[in-house]
């Protein structure tokens, strides 16, 4: 087990409902791991981890969702590109806005990106390019995103589109070493196809910024005193620092 892998046991402590899911992409097949058995969504890849509970590895060939295999960059007929599917799914009023939002999803290039392994945190073999986190409820989502401000103050941002969330969730963070966060059943494929419960946040932590947010957990207090006595806490202060209590 190296650093990071330990520095992730942190997460144990918060005793998700589903563990926590590393992912890998690359250009060698991955050893060790077995192929997953079956075909799937990409969005899939993630609650078959979390459920399955044993690491494997998915293949461009094994998706079958039209937008899916458009984020991880096989060919697609024209008439998914057009912005027709959307309109006739009742997504989007017209093919125009449906077409917008390829300027803004993340691709992987499939001769590059040749595979791509999961595997629940405790049974992580390999160091993960992402670590993708459902949470049970705002709090645990709080006390991981201060995490990662607490040393660098750095601003947060969630950016989501109600079609391809599997580019938000793991494309994206991916390629811009970003961490993102969006709300489950915000995506209409998520949604439809219920891969997660609805109203909790799934927080795409890239490698980057692993280790900065474990070290924090570990560091930080994960309630500050003003959660639970504001008006003390802003009394104690003031009057630490000499200024008047307004």
């Amino acid at each position: 087990m190296n650093q990071i892998q330990r520095n992730l046991l942190i997460f144990k402590k918060f005793n998700f409902e589903r563990p926590p899911v590393g992912v890998k992409f690359l250009f060698n097949k991955p050893e060790g791991i077995k192929r997953l058995n079956k075909n799937v969504r990409f969005c899939e890849t993630l609650k078959e981890a979390q459920l399955g509970h044993n690491p494997f590895y998915i293949e461009p060939e094994q998706q079958i969702c039209k937008p899916a295999a458009y984020v991880w960059g096989t060919e697609s007929d024209k008439v998914f590109e057009s912005g027709l599917f959307g309109v006739a799914l009742k997504i989007f009023k017209e093919a125009r806005a449906d077409v917008k939002i390829r300027g803004y999803i993340k691709r992987l290039d499939k001769e590059i990106v040749r595979y791509i392994a999961f595997s629940p945190m405790e049974k992580l073999t390999f160091d993960p390019d992402l670590l993708v986190i459902l949470s049970d409820n705002v709090r645990q989502s709080e006390i991981i995103l201060r995490a990662m401000t607490y040393t660098t103050g750095e601003k947060l941002s969630s950016k989501m589109t109600f079609v391809m969330g599997c580019s938000w969730i793991l494309v994206y963070p991916y390629e811009t070493g970003q961490v993102n966060y969006v709300m489950s059943g915000m995506g209409s494929g998520i949604r439809a196809n219920k891969v997660f419960p609805p109203g909790r946040q799934i927080i795409s932590i890239p490698y980057n910024w692993l280790s900065t947010i474990t070290q924090n957990l570990q560091g930080m207090e994960w309630v500050p005193p003003i959660y639970t006595d504001e008006e003390k806490v802003i009394d104690s202060v003031c009057a630490e620092l000499g200024i008047p209590r307004s």
